[in-house]
């Protein structure tokens, strides 16, 4: 018993070991430390942006301009028939695997953060713009497809 009494307690250890200690009322909430923590990180002001979302917020970022991307991709694509500029080799088509391939790898690489929902978006959005265009010519041949 005596022993227990000599040693001192582990928050007396703690106060001689911290020459400065910061009362609990003057320590930083969770937000600020974060702010603090990405203002001396070095990053861009892109990158700071999508470090402050939360999870919820930044799944619904993903989706929003992964559905945008594919509309993009998707009236790219089918830009010259809507023209009627038909040709055998479409500068579209290029327009349209840039967008859909390029812009979000390098939105990841920029961002710091991976986007897989993005990318889930941006294919169920191209695919429902070919099917829908399949439909629409289909309809204005009257389904006569010729080899």
């Amino acid at each position: 018993m005596e022993d227990r009494q000599q040693t001192p307690d582990i928050e007396e250890r703690n106060a001689t070991l911290d020459p400065d200690p910061v009362p609990v009322s003057q320590a930083m909430s969770d937000d600020e430390l974060q702010d603090s923590l990405l203002e001396d990180s070095g990053m861009s002001g892109f990158q700071k942006f999508i470090a402050r979302m939360d999870e919820q917020r930044w799944t619904l970022t993903q989706r929003i301009v992964g559905v945008a991307l594919g509309l993009l991709a998707g009236v790219s694509l089918f830009w010259d028939s809507f023209s009627g500029k038909e040709e055998g080799f479409s500068y579209s088509l290029i327009i349209a695997v840039v967008i859909a391939m390029l812009v979000p790898n390098s939105l990841e690489k920029k961002g710091l953060r991976r986007i897989p929902k993005l990318r889930v978006a941006l294919v169920i959005t191209l695919s429902v713009m070919i099917v829908a265009y399949l439909i629409l010519m289909g309809v204005r041949m009257g389904f006569k497809f010729t080899a």
